[in-house]
């Protein structure tokens, strides 16, 4: 289990004080309005930035006192936005996400290429292996930042907005990939901003806003009229259509 216990974390006037869990073949979407503290509370669970209060626990494991080579076989973390320092090709891009096995001198061995290999085969990228990073498209480097994160084969992901700039096909895409990912038994917690899509691939939901969570369950028992429009300060009604929730904004709020 992955275990947010009592975080606390502040930067001006905004504080954070959360507590989470995540099981190992769960997938778990954080919602909410901007400014909630979603992103930061990653940043906390991944080690990136210190809490004030409260610790982390991977599997019974303190977060903070693991080196980045343990922490890297427990935890693995797509950021909001990649911009690349070079044109990689694809499959040193994935070979880069060895690099806390490795330590910062050591160079990928045989054992590192498979793995890459294989793992851009079940991305379906095998065919842009030798292409540059840059040449792919925004569905594609998302699924490559996924299979850069698996290198070292973690129990648990973090992931923030991973369909942030994507079409529909390209976001249905990615979070399928995330979905099997899941069932194949890997902790998700991802950072989502669409509430439709957190219903259709989250197994669970939680809501945040001001940096608490103020609600949490199952997509059916958290996708409310109430619990939404007061997450987001709009007016929002759910609609039923062929046994599926969906979301839409009354007429009288939109301009």
């Amino acid at each position: 289990m992955l275990r947010a216990d009592n975080l606390s974390y502040s930067y001006g006037d905004f504080g954070i004080g959360v507590s989470l869990e995540v099981e190992t073949g769960e997938f778990v979407a954080l919602i909410g309005p901007n400014g909630a503290g979603k992103s930061t509370l990653l940043r906390l669970i991944y080690g990136l930035l210190k809490p004030e209060k409260g610790r982390v626990l991977a599997d019974g494991r303190d977060v903070l006192r693991l080196s980045s080579k343990e922490r890297a076989k427990l935890l693995g973390y797509v950021p909001q936005n990649h911009v690349p320092t070079f044109s990689f090709r694809v499959l040193d891009f994935v070979l880069l996400g060895a690099t806390p096995e490795l330590g910062a001198f050591g160079s990928p061995g045989k054992e590192h290429r498979e793995r890459a290999e294989r793992l851009l085969k079940h991305f379906g990228l095998d065919a842009y292996r030798q292409k540059p990073y840059t040449s792919l498209s925004g569905g594609q480097k998302r699924l490559l930042l996924l299979a850069r994160a698996m290198m070292t084969s973690p129990k648990y992901l973090l992931l923030d907005e991973p369909t942030s700039e994507l079409d529909l096909k390209n976001a249905l895409l990615v979070l399928g990939t995330v979905k099997r990912l899941a069932r194949d038994g890997v902790g998700v917690l991802a950072v989502l901003h669409d509430p439709n899509l957190a219903y259709l691939f989250a197994d669970r939901i939680v809501l945040m806003r001001n940096g608490r969570i103020v609600a949490e369950g199952k997509p059916s028992e958290v996708l409310s009229e109430e619990l939404l429009s007061g997450l987001y300060g709009v007016k929002l009604k759910v609609m039923e259509c062929n046994g599926e929730r969906v979301l839409r904004v009354l007429p009288e709020v939109l301009p």
